[in-house]
């Protein structure tokens, strides 16, 4: 177990990459009860995007009740139909896709390419974090080492720079639950499963260690996990948090997610 117990800066969850750019909409979301919506009548190229992206968002910040967005995604039959209870989120900009609770809703301030939540657990979210296509030049997942070397790497980045706080007294400390390797159509994942927990006064205004350790206690005990995948150049990491409590009654839920993540190569003209 790791420790880290100096004054820090606590910051918002990122990847082990960042492609450093808005986060937008996604390409395409399917429900697993699809039936096909008419075709709006054809406008303007610029109008008709702005349309669709704005559809995206203010679906996606509800529980989804059309299956095949107004956004031009392809009928449902050239997937699998998702699990009922799940969508399938498609991006086929950035090249990867996965399948998502349906009543996951999104988040669109958290600077990541995607984020959602879960709205009756306020700790449990995924989001999904890519490298820079124009600085990073991964092959494989398997660039970063072993499984247990990218385990290493996500936790100390976990301890050194995500969790970190300038309260003082405040310790932080990680483990590495699991750290395997898979391989899916012919493409090599890691998933990696890492269990942080945050112990500091119940006092927010103590201001001597005499003070902090009066009231000194868990805040809070969370497990991420995360698949590491590499397409196009670039590393594709997606993240998952839940309340340690939580963490093996809720494995059905996560082992799908992670399972069904897959980056891509992107088509280009």
């Amino acid at each position: 177990m790791q420790q880290l117990q100096h004054p820090t800066r606590c910051g918002p969850q990122r990847g082990l990459g960042r492609a450093g750019r808005q986060p937008r909409p996604f390409s395409g979301v399917v429900r697993s009860s699809a039936h096909q919506q008419p075709s709006a009548e054809r406008q303007p190229a610029q109008r008709q995007e702005l349309s669709r992206r704005d559809t995206l968002l203010s679906l996606l910040g509800l529980p989804l009740a059309a299956a095949q967005l107004v956004s031009g995604v392809a009928p449902a039959s050239a997937f699998s139909a998702p699990p009922p209870g799940y969508r399938l989120v498609v991006d086929k900009l950035d090249g990867y896709r996965f399948l998502s609770p349906e009543n996951w809703l999104a988040v669109t301030s958290s600077g990541n390419d995607i984020f959602l939540r879960n709205p009756r657990n306020v700790e449990q979210n995924l989001f999904i974090d890519m490298t820079s296509p124009s600085s990073s030049r991964f092959k494989s997942v398997e660039d970063l080492g072993s499984p247990e070397d990218a385990a290493a790497r996500l936790l100390d980045q976990f301890l050194t720079k995500e969790f970190m706080s300038t309260r003082i007294g405040i310790a932080r400390y990680g483990e590495i639950v699991s750290a395997t390797t898979r391989e899916v159509d012919g493409q090599t994942y890691y998933d990696v499963a890492i269990r942080m927990t945050s112990y500091g006064s119940r006092n927010a205004y103590a201001a001597t260690r005499q003070e902090v350790l009066k009231d000194y206690a868990l805040e809070w005990d969370r497990t991420l996990s995360a698949v590491l995948g590499v397409a196009n150049n670039r590393l594709y990491t997606l993240r998952l948090q839940t309340n340690t409590e939580l963490y093996q009654k809720e494995q059905p839920t996560l082992r799908a997610i992670m399972d069904s993540f897959r980056c891509q190569e992107v088509e280009t003209a």
